[in-house]
Order: C-alpha cells, then structure tokens, then sequence
C-alpha cells in the first residue's frame, strides 16, 4: 500500500511539476511566482489525502467540498497535461520543418486551459447522461419466452455520487423495468457516506424476478462487511461463488480477486456453483473485472471494472492491459464477455467520450 501511494503521489506530482511549469513560462520570473507555484503544487498533489484523512474524521460537510475541488481539479490537470503536449508536439514537429511556430508560451497557457476547460466542462454534462445499452441474445436453452436483465456496474456511491446520482440510476430502471437486476461491483466507493439512506433509495423498484449482485474491488476497500450489509439492505442477494434459478437461467456470481491482496474473505472458486447445473442451463456469470476464465463453465459473462476509460485516451490503456473492449464481445469458443461502461465516475467526476451506461440484456428462446 505505501508504494502504491508513493509511486502514485510521484506521478501525480510530475503533472503538476508539468502543468505548472508552462505557468512559470508564460509569466515574468519572480520569487513570488516561485513560490506560489510550489506551494500550490504541494498542496494539490496531497490534496486526495487531505480528502481520505477528513472522511474519515467525518467532516461530511467539508470532506464533500474539498473531495469535489480535488477531483475536479484533477480532471482538469489530467485533461490540461493531454491537451499540452499535443501542443508540445505540434511545436517540436515546427522546429523539425524548420518553421514559425505561431503560439507564444503565453498563448499556448492560455489556449490550452481553454481547452481543457471545455473539455472539463464537457466530461461534467456526459457524466450525467446515462445511456440504456441494450443487448438481444437468442438461445434453445431457455425453455419458452425470454427474459431481461439490466446490468448495473461501477456506480462509487459515496461522497460524490450520492442520492442525486442514484435517483437517475433508479428512474432508468423504473423506465425499462427489467425482469431482474444485476450488479456488477464497485456499487459503493473506498469512501462511503450514508449508505443506509442510500441502501433505501434501491427499494423504490423491486425487479419481478430478483436483483442480484457481486463484489468488486472498492467493496473490499470500503471494507467488506459494511459493503455486504450495504448491498444487501438495498435488496441484492450478493453472490459468492454461488448459483441460482431466475427467469429459466442460471445466475453465477464470483467474489472479485482483489480479496485476496487485501487479505478479505473471498469466494473464488465457483465449481460447486457450477456442479448442478448442465449443458442446458443458460449460465450468465457476473464478474467484476473483464478476465475470462478458460476453464469456467459460463454462456456469457458480464463485467465491469474498467469504466470504458471514463476520460479519453484512457480507454486505449484499459484496453492494452485487460485486451478487451467495452460492449459485446463473440468469444473463439461461442461464449460471450460484455463488459460494462459503468454509471458512475471513479476520481474526475467526468466522463469524456465514455457515457455512462445501464445495460438491457433480452434473452430469448429459440423454442416455438
């Protein structure tokens, strides 16, 4: 954990190390300057500390307004360093060919912080708009009819996405009204706040057939057992390494791995799950992070995790590291992953270029 936080506030200090840099640039070099950028640099690299210290003192007043200048900010430095080095680029490109680059270091600052405040500005209203996915799979081993299932994943309740946030989820629900609901991790955040009048706001609609859920990685960080008293509260039976019979499918759910770094109670193994159903059972699998499991028995997988990127170009990493896309993807061997874009924000409460989504999945059967 101390090295992660390290390697981390490394990182988070060389951008701002960066972005301040082209301040000092563009203004006339004086100690006060000097200082001031230091100061700030200081003060907003360990900012997310100064976040995680007042949550956990319960400051909720003040721990929600500093949360949200110090992921704002962040969204914006991220977006500023993207847009900078474009422009970095397009300099070096100039010289290279020999030819006047038009922008001063003054009009690059300016022109960039523009930028990436509209790209900020942007990221905040696409946070907000929710899209409903929707998905059509056929198969003979649903017996008659179909069935639907929304999956929901990756909604950090906590500080930042409260009751507001939650209400839209919900009404979307209300809208589509899925035969049953299924959840796909990091329903709460590492910070959770009022969790029991979140849990309530869940009950406002019952799926006919059942919600369901599985654990993801911020559920072991906001600490297990209050995320499991969370989930289920709100309705969920939480699945771990267990099965069971809805709507004429077979529902498997897996706890996600990172228990075992955190030293939790986890429930990997889901052969026991698997050992009464058979090759007719449609199996849905719900899993948090999109790794495919060769050897486990499953008709199509539903993931999360890894939010679509959330902010561009992230998706291009999160697809270098997992190997997978968001949406539906035709595995080798006939069975299917879909992996989730999620409702909510992680960090930056923005998204940009990757709308939040709640996915309708219709199974139906071939059988007349």
């Amino acid at each position: 954990m101390l090295t992660f936080m390290s390697v981390a506030l490394l990182i988070y200090g060389s951008m701002h190390l960066y972005a301040f840099s082209k301040v000092w640039m563009a203004f006339p070099h004086s100690f006060g300057l000097a200082v001031a950028l230091i100061l700030a640099g200081i003060a907003l690299t360990f900012s997310p500390l100064l976040v995680w210290y007042m949550e956990r003192q319960s400051w909720h007043g003040a721990t929600v307004v500093a949360a949200w200048v110090s992921y704002t900010w962040m969204g914006f430095l991220f977006l500023f360093i993207c847009i900078g080095l474009l422009f970095d680029l397009g300099h070096v490109l100039a010289t290279l060919l020999h030819l006047k680059w038009p922008l001063s270091d003054t009009m690059m600052l300016g022109t960039t912080g523009l930028l990436a405040l509209a790209a900020l500005g942007y990221g905040l209203i696409e946070a907000r708009q929710i899209q409903v996915e929707e998905i059509k799979i056929t198969t003979p081993k649903l017996i008659s009819g179909h069935v639907t299932i929304a999956q929901i994943s990756d909604l950090h309740l906590g500080m930042m996405s409260g009751e507001r946030f939650l209400d839209r989820v919900i009404a979307k629900l209300q809208e589509i009204k899925p035969d049953i609901v299924v959840a796909t991790g990091d329903i709460v955040d590492g910070q959770g706040d009022d969790l029991d009048a979140l849990a309530r706001h869940f009950k406002s609609y019952t799926p006919p057939l059942g919600a369901y859920a599985v654990t993801g990685n911020h559920e072991y960080y906001a600490g297990l057992e209050n995320s499991l008293r969370f989930l289920r509260n709100a309705g969920f039976t939480v699945l771990r390494g267990e099965a069971t019979v809805a709507g004429g499918i077979v529902l498997v759910g897996v706890d996600d791995h990172t228990a075992i770094s955190t030293g939790q109670q986890a429930m990997l193994d889901t052969s026991k799950a698997l050992a009464s159903t058979t090759a007719n059972d449609y199996i849905v699998l719900l899993k948090h992070q999109p790794v495919v499991d060769s050897e486990m028995r499953f008709d199509i997988q539903l993931s999360g995790h890894i939010h679509g990127g959330q902010i561009f170009p992230f998706v291009y990493l999160t697809r270098m590291i997992y190997g997978v896309h968001t949406g539906l993807t035709e595995l080798a061997d006939g069975r299917r992953l879909y992996v989730s874009r999620g409702a909510g924000t992680w960090g930056p409460p923005i998204r940009l270029f990757a709308p939040p989504e709640i996915t309708l999945i219709t199974i139906t059967s071939t059988n007349k």
